[in-house]
């Protein structure tokens, strides 16, 4: 399409290799991971639009042969957003990507279970623990262990192997995720999320692969059962606050769902907010496999950034919108 005047394709592959030594223990690993991503930028009059995709993972350069895989997909995405309109504030039933569903487990969740926030008292997750928090279908984890991507590693920087936690469990609050200095501040074991950005850093708690687990759902059966509401797609950014719960994710487009059908109306660009509890309690419906993506960097207070992953399957709940 002329209208694209840029099209732009990123591509990495990193060898990590990594020592802990200590008057107990000599380990050692190494591994590659790739990440790519491509974006379309494309202008029409005086509106200039853009849309992604990413891809990631431990693998090499057979991620080359993914990425050809979605040019078109990324070309035509970008051009639809050209008829989008503005989402008319209000309280609606989504079903939310994988990918959208990741940003909430890692911004609604993640860093709300860090549990180095619970030792300063900046966590409500902390006086949650073993309480009902989400729906009884929903269940996340977090752990080098429980997924494959950028942020998985056999240890932590702190020489804990790596782990599988149960963060929530039937909608349980289980367990948060702990570095080793929190863990004894704590009385508590250490689950392998002791993270540094390099040897010069200080070893925080941090975030690895954050998912919600499967269900057995399909997508037609959620997009059938929406009275009025949208499929949420595409990420752009995320906040949130874990004193309080609260949520805040920039999405790249919706797409409206009226009596069981696409309308084929788009809207752009979509902001989803909410209370943490109250997104997690309206899941009704969750699918069946579990997507993950690792493209991104995680950063502690806006520093300290280090390599971390999220997804799911696709999830349907009540969210608000503007």
């Amino acid at each position: 399409d002329e209208r694209i005047f840029e099209f732009q394709v990123s591509l990495s592959m990193v060898n990590v290799s990594k020592l802990f030594i200590s008057s107990s223990k000599q380990l050692a690993q190494s591994y590659i991971f790739s990440e790519a991503a491509m974006a379309a930028l494309a202008r029409d009059n005086e509106q200039v639009k853009m849309d992604y995709r990413v891809l990631s993972g431990l693998k090499g350069a057979e991620i080359i042969d993914e990425l050809n895989l979605k040019i078109d997909e990324t070309a035509s995405s970008t051009m639809a957003l050209f008829a989008a309109e503005r989402v008319e504030p209000g309280l609606y039933d989504v079903i939310c990507t994988p990918e959208v569903a990741g940003l909430i487990a890692h911004e609604a969740f993640g860093h709300g279970v860090e549990m180095d926030m619970f030792v300063k008292n900046r966590s409500l997750a902390k006086s949650h623990l073993n309480h009902k928090i989400a729906a009884d279908n929903v269940s996340m984890h977090d752990g080098a262990l429980c997924a494959e991507n950028t942020s998985s590693y056999l240890f932590d920087d702190e020489g804990v192997l790596a782990q599988d936690t149960k963060i929530i469990a039937n909608g349980i609050l289980e367990n948060g995720i702990c570095d080793t200095l929190s863990a004894l501040r704590l009385n508590v074991q250490p689950t392998g999320n002791g993270k540094r950005q390099s040897f010069e850093r200080k070893a925080y708690t941090r975030m690895t692969n954050t998912i919600f687990m499967s269900g057995d759902d399909e997508l037609a059966d959620m997009i059938a059962s929406i009275k009025h509401g949208y499929l949420l797609e595409g990420v752009q950014s995320g906040m949130e606050d874990p004193k309080n719960w609260g949520i805040q994710c920039m999405l790249t487009k919706g797409r409206e769902i009226v009596d069981g059908a696409f309308t084929g109306k788009i809207v752009n660009p979509v902001i989803m907010t909410g209370y943490v509890p109250e997104l997690l309690c309206s899941i009704s419906m969750i699918g069946k496999d579990v997507a993950v993506y690792g493209s991104g960097y995680c950063g502690k207070g806006y520093k300290e950034y280090v390599k971390a992953a999220d997804g799911g399957p696709y999830i349907k709940a009540k969210a608000r919108l503007g």
